[in-house]
């Protein structure tokens, strides 16, 4: 039983010096592609067979052992002289790098061995004629006593399954003896405070004890107070050591859960040559930032979103030798993956120096699967990570299934993180990851919610404010809150989270939260504001029915509510034609306002008869004007509750008839409807900055949005309320 029990040990030492060694074998191997004769790097390759042979023997797996002895054969004749290292060499060593690492994998799942893995690999090894076969020697060294080992080829018997299993596959992490002194030290501070509040509490115990025995005799409290405030004194002051050892120990667990950026990209130059291989193109690869840390978790949660980034930025961006080198490119294209820290945000970018994305290319795509299509450059390369998107017509073994790229984006956002990418034609795309460095802790904005807590990661939080319902303006029937001139649409976060969240009845004034991540910008209506703290995530089983796809986790507050943390990226992302509560954000119900009379302006007689006619069939008094001067010669000689204008009109336009209006001592507080063929985000900002109370682009323009703008503005018509 000790011999197996050395047997499992000797095999989870095995596994984990196989994959450091298989990672090593990948990156010398391509390094060795692009410089055979690079002879250090031979030496290293020859190194690592060499270890792993020994190593596979120790571990009783044969099959390794015969495949590491063969390569290490066919290595000697290169270093020696008598053989050249080709292409066919390259490609055999990376096929048995591949088979070491599928061999690792496999006895990490199930403690079996690839046997036809490593067959085939030792048969092409055997098939170059160099590699004699492998002879055991029977003698034993009596000072170095080797237990009989039997090989793997099926699983490991029950007892000894487990043993693996738990080593192999629990995580772990190294720990440097500094960190575990900080952790002891401070552990031991603890325990010291937790004895001095054991006593803190014997003592007010007693003291409220001798208080009551004290009123009993009607004898003076003085100096039981002066104890009591002593002891309260103590208290505090205890409480502000525990308070900062707690600190300590936090940062302490934060550093455990820290590895290198560089564990999850090690890979992926060898990701990038295999799809560069197998498409006839070149690329080299180009790691930045290796050495930062972040959170293991988080950067394991990128490991798939990077692999596609890699393959889609090899597949789709770089281009063939001939056609780079026909624009005056380098024949090799270059990949580059770079890790940054910015404050508690880690960013990964893949850059490549292709052609850059083909937005018409994404036009077509988006065309052909019924979607609307975007004018905003931004906004319209944004759509390669919507779920299910591709502009590949027919699937290939590398793309075209329109899954990869919406996984990145739904990994970023798990995280409470975001992606975004730039590319400029035939110079190359960059796609950027940012993500929280670590998902342990987050400092939140907690907010009420139809009485649920909800916090809202701080990063993405612009401010919070306070908003009148009715001095909101209004574009295409949208509340919009306007702060520095620019307008923000505006909802509340009920609506956006849906069901199982309802919203709260009408209040006189809103409690808002500005939101932003990346180009969005979004104010979301909450029952109330609460406060801004630093919390401890939880997994999301903790979250119960509330849970949204939005959320990224929960956290027990001091009061034993959990409160659910939200993914503010992918509510922005999903906030798409999100609907405007006229419940909660509009004044409806409101009593009309005398007079009821709307001022119609526009040049165009078409435009004009139909605002006209749908105002006047809802009920109220309309009268017209045909341009901007005649508007305000009408205004100043007669009573109107609202004026519903064009934009572009000869003498006087709407721009300008808003600002004369607003200048004016009477009419400065006369609301003013914009209602052009401007949609531009600039023109929009410019018709509030004159000072209008809504904005509808003809381009949207229903009768319905009309009406709703005109009703939250001065309430219904006398038919209406009828």
């Amino acid at each position: 039983m000790a011999d197996d029990a050395l047997a499992a040990r000797l095999l989870v030492i095995f596994i984990d010096e196989l994959d450091e060694q298989v990672q090593q074998l990948n990156d010398d191997l391509l390094a060795l592609e692009r410089t055979p004769d690079d002879g250090e790097r031979l030496r290293a390759v020859f190194r690592v067979m060499h270890t792993l042979k020994g190593a596979a023997r120790a571990a009783g797996l044969p099959l390794v052992e015969e495949l590491c002895h063969a390569l290490e054969n066919e290595l000697s004749r290169v270093r020696d002289g008598s053989a050249k290292l080709g292409a066919p060499q390259i490609a055999l060593l990376f096929e048995t790098a591949d088979a070491l690492a599928e061999t690792r994998d496999s006895l990490r799942r199930d403690r079996t061995v690839p046997e036809a893995v490593l067959s085939n690999a030792l048969h092409h090894a055997r098939g170059r004629g160099s590699a004699a076969p492998l002879v055991r020697s029977k003698m034993r060294t009596p000072s170095a006593p080797m237990p009989v080992v039997a090989p793997i080829a099926a699983p490991i018997a029950a007892p000894i399954v487990e043993r693996v299993d738990d080593a192999a596959r629990a995580g772990h992490v190294r720990v440097s003896l500094q960190q575990v002194d900080a952790i002891a030290g401070a552990a031991g501070e603890i325990a010291g405070l937790a004895a001095t509040l054991t006593e803190r509490a014997d003592a007010l115990a007693a003291l409220r004890a001798r208080r009551r025995a004290s009123r009993v005799r009607g004898a003076s409290d003085d100096g039981l107070d002066r104890e009591l405030t002593l002891l309260l004194r103590h208290a505090d002051e205890d409480a502000r050591a525990l308070s900062g050892v707690s600190g300590r120990l936090g940062v302490s667990a934060r550093h455990l859960r820290q590895r290198p950026f560089g564990e999850i990209a090690e890979t992926l130059p060898r990701v990038a040559r295999d799809v560069a291989r197998d498409s006839g193109k070149q690329v080299r690869v180009v790691v930045v930032g290796s050495e930062i840390e972040a959170d293991r978790v988080v950067l394991e949660a990128l490991r798939e979103p990077l692999l596609h980034l890699v393959r889609n930025a090899v597949d789709h961006g770089i281009e063939p030798a001939a056609e780079r080198t026909a624009v005056g490119k380098e024949a090799e294209g270059e990949l580059r993956i770079e890790g940054s820290l910015r404050g508690d945000r880690l960013q990964v970018t893949i850059a490549d120096d292709g052609r850059g994305l083909d937005l018409e290319a994404v036009r077509r795509a988006l065309v052909r699967r019924g979607r609307n299509v975007p004018t905003d450059p931004a906004v319209l390369a944004r759509a390669i990570f919507d779920e299910g998107f591709t502009t590949r017509e027919a699937a290939t073994t590398l793309s075209g299934r329109g899954v990869g790229m919406g996984i990145v984006r739904a990994a970023a956002e798990r995280m409470g993180g975001t992606v975004e990418v730039s590319s400029v034609p035939k110079k190359g795309t960059t796609i950027t990851i940012d993500v929280p460095i670590s998902i342990a802790t987050m400092r939140v904005v907690l907010v009420e919610v139809g009485g649920v807590i909800l916090g809202v990661p701080s990063t993405f939080v612009v401010r919070v404010d306070r908003a009148d319902p009715r001095k909101l303006a209004r574009v295409d029937g949208r509340a919009m809150l306007v702060r520095n001139d620019r307008p923000i649409p505006v909802t509340t976060l009920a609506a956006l989270l849906g069901p199982p969240f309802e919203e709260s009845p009408a209040a006189s004034m809103l409690q808002i939260v500005v939101l932003e991540s990346g180009p969005q910008r979004l104010a979301v209506v909450v029952d109330d504001l609460l406060d801004e703290r630093e919390l401890v995530l939880r997994p999301l089983e903790h979250a119960g029915s509330a849970a949204t796809n939005a959320t990224v986790g929960t956290a027990l507050l001091g009061t034993g509510v959990v409160a659910l943390v939200l993914s503010v990226p992918a509510l922005l992302s999903n906030s798409d034609g999100y609907g405007v509560s006229s419940g909660s954000l509009a004044n409806a119900g409101e009593a009309p306002r005398a007079p009821s009379r709307i001022l119609v302006v526009d040049d165009s007689i078409t435009s004009r008869t139909l605002e006209q006619s749908v105002l006047s069939a809802a009920g109220y008094d309309v009268i017209t004007a045909v341009n901007g001067a005649e508007a305000w010669r009408t205004i100043e000689r007669q009573d109107v509750a609202l004026v519903v204008s064009d934009v572009e009109m000869p003498h006087l336009d709407g721009f300008e008839l808003c600002a004369r209006i607003r200048a004016n001592a009477r009419t400065a507080t006369l609301p003013v409807i914009l209602v052009t063929s401007l949609d531009e985000p600039a023109q929009r900002a410019r018709g509030l900055e004159a000072g209008a109370d809504a904005y509808i682009t003809k381009s949207s323009f229903d009768q319905d949005t009309l009406l709703d703008t005109v009703r939250m503005l001065i309430g219904r018509s006398a038919r209406d309320v009828s």
